[in-house]
């Protein structure tokens, strides 16, 4: 059992880690017990392709008239690591507890790659669908965390488990990519998990107070793209939840509104690793009143998720709890211990986006470029029928990223932003004598669409989507990695090794 970190000081907290590695965060990860039942696989999704571990994370596209397998759900194949579930199991998911521990935060991005391996030219005349492969197909991010009885999975909305029958894992048909906190630098393990105390309890507040946006593929503004935004938002949550309902409104209105992956990775993770729920941390960030009323809530255990004891988005429930709190409400929240300072100041130096945010939202640019790369991968690859693929996907992307930043046949896209696409798609079918060549040669046009479809004040343009979780590896302008713990299948579509 993992201590209680407000007890000790840091030196003491890194100690008992370091006497209980077992207990540490970012403990090696066990071996997997399962490979795939490939029968059972290509029955459920209809796809006689999946014969292998490696076919459930990767797709499939034809280049030179050869269909290539790429990975693009994970990064190398020593990160296939198999996972079971089933969500008749609830709390007590016996393959994923031999790697989320109580009190541990994880993000998981579901997805519905098997059956849909293959990228090719009638997908993109749907937009949605189109929309959905840029994707590649990874369309929603939930929070996977351990509790004293075993595991459970928020979201946000938080209405998400119950409306879609996801209960504590995912549906049979529906697989999940499993990440944790990869952390930089010299960080100590009590530290480490200081910070995903942190992260899970901000999770917590998020998910209490905050509305899912209607219209949440492309349409929804990232109204937290900079650090003071995010500040002020977490000052939002917290009066919120102190009863403030001008608070709860504005968190309410439209350009406050979060969709999935904005409140469970993006403003977890910069809340969480940026603003310390302790006394320094609250009173300098939201007030110096704050601490007095905030630390006593982060104490109250179940009673937090109790009808009428604190403003909430969904309202009192039949059971005596709010409603869709019956997972979120066996899911520890907690103060910082003293010692816990914003990561940005224990990681200074590094050239951060936004005045100190975790990592850089993606603009449509940025979604594009890595569709193409990972699609088609191009370096040590520069012949006529890689180059030829790539310019032929991105013609076939078209409908769909005007799609995503708001364009229709009422409202089409800038003169100048559907010519910069033609020049791109020129220049990426050409062949270079090398790869640095070819990314010199297409990136002004790059840094062109940046400056076009760049987020405005308000955020319009700016994205977290769900399949960025695959992009964070702790880059200069990032705080923090995200590592692929491994991927979750439905135990009936698996054969235990």
């Amino acid at each position: 059992m993992a201590p209680q970190l407000t007890t000790m000081t840091l030196a003491q907290a890194n100690d008992w880690y370091l006497q209980h590695p077992q207990e540490r965060y970012d403990r090696p990860l066990a071996p997997s017990l399962y490979g795939i039942n490939p029968a059972a696989a290509q029955a459920l999704w209809k796809d006689s392709g999946l014969k292998t571990n490696r076919s459930l994370v990767t797709k499939l596209i034809e280049v030179g008239g050869q269909w290539q397998e790429v990975p693009t759900h994970i990064h190398t194949d020593s990160d296939l690591r198999l996972i079971a579930y089933n969500n008749d199991w609830k709390t007590r998911q016996r393959d994923l507890l031999r790697f989320i521990l109580p009190g541990e935060w994880y993000i998981g991005s579901s997805h519905h790659n098997p059956g849909n391996r293959q990228i090719a030219q009638p997908i993109f005349l749907d937009e949605e669908k189109g929309l959905e492969m840029l994707k590649f197909s990874i369309t929603h991010i939930r929070n996977y965390i351990g509790v004293d009885d075993g595991m459970v999975a928020t979201d946000s909305p938080r209405s998400y488990a119950n409306q879609h029958s996801a209960g504590h894992v995912n549906p049979q048909d529906y697989p999940s990519l499993l990440w944790r906190v990869k952390f930089l630098g010299d960080l100590g393990p009590g530290e480490q998990r200081a910070y995903i105390n942190n992260i899970r309890t901000w999770a917590m507040l998020l998910q209490k107070v905050t509305k899912f946006p209607p219209d949440y593929n492309g349409n929804d503004n990232l109204m937290t793209n900079t650090y003071a935004k995010v500040v002020e938002f977490g000052g939002h949550v917290i009066n919120a939840v102190l009863g403030d309902r001008n608070a709860l409104a504005t968190l309410h209105s439209q350009a406050e509104q979060v969709y999935c992956s904005e409140a469970g990775m993006h403003l977890s993770l910069n809340l969480g690793l940026n603003a310390p729920l302790n006394q320094a941390g609250v009173n300098a960030l939201f007030g110096a009143d704050k601490w007095a009323k905030v630390k006593p809530l982060l104490n109250e255990g179940t009673d937090f998720w109790k009808n009428g004891k604190h403003l909430d988005y969904y309202g009192n429930g039949p059971d005596g709890y709010m409603q869709n709190a019956e997972q979120n409400r066996l899911v520890a929240m907690e103060p910082a211990p003293d010692w816990l300072q914003p990561l940005k100041e224990r990681l200074p130096g590094r050239p951060l986006t936004g005045g100190g945010l975790v990592f850089r939202p993606w603009d449509t640019a940025d979604m594009i470029d890595h569709f193409v790369k990972t699609a088609i991968p191009r370096q040590g690859r520069e012949t006529w029928d890689v180059s030829n693929a790539q310019a032929e996907l991105l013609l076939w992307l078209r409908p769909g990223i005007f799609h995503s930043m708001g364009f229709s046949r009422s409202n089409p896209p800038p003169p100048q932003l559907v010519m910069l696409f033609d020049t791109l798609v020129g220049k990426i079918r050409k062949n270079y004598p090398t790869y640095d060549a070819f990314r010199a040669a297409i990136a002004p046009e790059l840094q062109a669409a940046h400056q076009i479809v760049a987020p405005k004040a308000q955020g319009a343009g700016a994205f977290v989507p769900p399949h960025m979780v695959t992009t964070i590896r702790g880059g200069a302008d990032e705080l923090i990695a995200l590592e692929p713990v491994g991927q979750l299948f439905h135990e009936s579509v698996l054969n235990k090794k």
